[in-house]
């Protein structure tokens, strides 16, 4: 699934850095600082939410756009993981090109916030 969803995003213009296990994501998106993190809920050694929940803590990475990507479709757990700081959440559905224009629309909006517009 993370080659597949890589290569979608790749396709849409997007500069992708995939990378493994949840502790490694943590330390490469603190160190890169991208525009937007799309984060499963499950990894192992640290899990989405509480890399979303750190990274919205840090003053230096509270402003990346952090998009929960997930097959699980618990209520409850969505309205956690907005509860630590996720912009957005999107359920995996096999559809890439829908998850490409969510996430394009997301991006969009976040822009239109910081403009004003």
């Amino acid at each position: 699934m993370l080659t597949a969803t890589c290569d979608a995003l790749k396709r849409a213009g997007f500069d992708v850095i995939p990378v493994g296990p949840g502790l490694q994501v943590y330390q490469q998106i603190v160190k890169n600082h991208p525009d937007v993190a799309l984060l499963d809920i499950m990894m192992p050694e640290i899990d989405g939410i509480e890399i979303c929940r750190n990274l919205k803590r840090a003053p230096k990475t509270k402003d990346i756009l952090v998009i929960i990507y997930s097959s699980k479709t618990d209520a409850e757990l969505m309205d956690l993981c907005h509860s630590f700081g996720a912009d957005a959440y999107i359920i995996k559905s096999g559809n890439f090109d829908q998850m490409v224009q969510r996430v394009k629309e997301l991006i969009q909006d976040k822009l239109g916030k910081e403009t004003g517009c």
